[in-house]
């Protein structure tokens, strides 16, 4: 980590190059890597760099949230047709049913790429950055474009989103069983397989490479046997910082409402903490009310949550200004998703004065220093309870790790160091100087 701080150091001013033509292709979703996506184009327009935003994906992209436009020249959609799914029975007939739609529906996946690439290819662009979640359809630009290509791979490995489980039925010994589920599940792997080469060809095309960690760097390696250059993300010290709230007894939680971002574990280890003194629980996440990604799991975390006697509330699609108020008013952000590549919003609530528990693994461990801006625990809920137990327990020990959180993001951790570091990088692409990066 230390070395890309020191890579990463040099003035704004003294990175200033000539004003770049970018073309940014992204997805138009409403994540994380949205919300770097906005900062990472804010900061290079701020320097005078020119760019036009190509939205390319499967049905209507979010314009409302982090949106580009107020910091682009033009924007400009091109939009996948969305598949039609219908509830057959039996499974089996569904499966294979959703494969040949998928599979009719490459050409017109193709032609919209081709569309969007010869309109790139016209535009006399210095470089097209295209922003990248494993598995994609939209990276498969890099083949088709003709400036050079640079790859900003947010999740270089889909693997912790994906079921154990697709087709739901549970493993019986009976021959006929195993068969059935052989049948199930061989057109979705197929699907998979699919769409792993296409994201394979599309990193492999890519002139460079950048991952948001350390973590994502070697997982980068392992899946594409890409070596790719650490951009780790900021954070905008002027919008997230401290406010001078009043602290309120929560625990906060962040993460859209899936599996992986293990908000269960949260409520599990909170239930562990004495009544006396148990704080309850806040989930924000960035999906309404009406539109959680997992109902199940939502269900799940929140009939948990009365089972054993935790608080739980949420806070579905807050504005930039409300997080920013959870983040100032909570206790600790406890953030546990599985292998998380990189986790903005622990940076986040760093910035505002709040201490930060995590799992010892994945990205985070590059942002939060144990014992210094939160504390690290192994992914065991007895572990998690008593770290968070005692913050709840010592407040003064709680206000320490917040101040000195915030001074250690705003040191280290700038969106200006981020773009320090992309402008380094670029300059060395558009000049032909790619000593030490390798796609093997």
């Amino acid at each position: 980590m230390q070395e890309t701080i020191q890579e990463a150091s040099s003035s704004s001013k003294e990175s200033m190059r000539k004003s770049w033509k970018i073309a940014w292709v992204h997805t138009g979703d409403s994540g994380g890597s949205k919300r770097a996506t906005f900062d990472m184009v804010r900061e290079l327009a701020h320097r005078g760099h020119v760019i036009d935003e190509y939205i390319v994906r499967i049905g209507e992209p979010d314009l409302i949230n982090w949106p580009l436009r107020p910091f682009v020249r033009e924007s400009y959609q091109y939009l996948f047709p969305r598949q039609t799914f219908y509830d057959l029975r039996p499974y089996l007939i569904k499966t294979w049913f959703d494969l040949a739609q998928n599979l009719l529906k490459r050409r017109s996946l193709r032609s919209t790429l081709e569309a969007a690439a010869t309109h790139i290819n016209s535009r006399g662009y210095d470089f097209v950055h295209v922003d990248h979640c494993s598995p994609s359809y939209t990276v498969l630009l890099t083949t088709m474009v003709e400036p050079p290509s640079v790859v900003y791979s947010h999740e270089a490995s889909g693997v912790r989103y994906q079921m154990n489980d697709a087709s739901g039925l549970q493993s019986e010994p009976s021959g006929i069983r195993r068969a059935y589920r052989f049948c199930c599940d061989l057109a979705p792997s197929t699907w998979s397989r699919f769409r792993e080469r296409q994201d394979l060809r599309g990193l492999g095309a890519a002139r460079t490479v950048f991952t948001n960690s350390y973590f994502s760097k070697e997982a980068m390696y392992q899946r594409a046997r890409r070596v790719s250059l650490v951009c780790r993300y900021g954070v905008d010290t002027v919008k997230f910082r401290p406010l001078g709230l009043s602290v309120e007894p929560m625990v906060l939680s962040a993460g859209r409402i899936v599996e992986a971002k293990q908000h269960h574990l949260v409520i599990e280890a909170v239930a562990k903490i004495h009544q006396s003194r148990r704080p309850p629980v806040v989930i924000a996440t960035p999906t309404s009310e009406t539109r959680h990604e997992d109902l199940a799991y939502f269900s799940r975390i929140t009939e948990m949550a009365k089972a054993v006697g935790v608080d739980l509330t949420f806070r579905c699609k807050p504005s930039e200004a409300e997080l920013v108020a959870l983040y100032n008013q909570s206790l600790m952000l406890v953030f546990v998703p599985i292998m998380e590549p990189f986790g903005l919003v622990a940076l986040e609530a760093m910035a505002c004065g709040t201490p930060v528990i995590g799992v010892r693994e994945g990205g985070i461990q590059e942002s939060v220093r144990d014992g210094q801006s939160g504390i690290l625990v192994n992914r065991d809920s007895t572990e998690l309870a008593q770290a968070i137990d005692h913050l709840v327990q010592n407040p003064d020990v709680r206000n320490q790790l917040g101040q000195q959180a915030g001074m250690y993001v705003r040191s280290e951790w700038t969106w200006a160091q981020s773009i320090d570091r992309y402008e380094k990088e670029v300059e060395k692409l558009l000049t032909g100087n790619l000593a030490g990066v390798s796609r093997y």
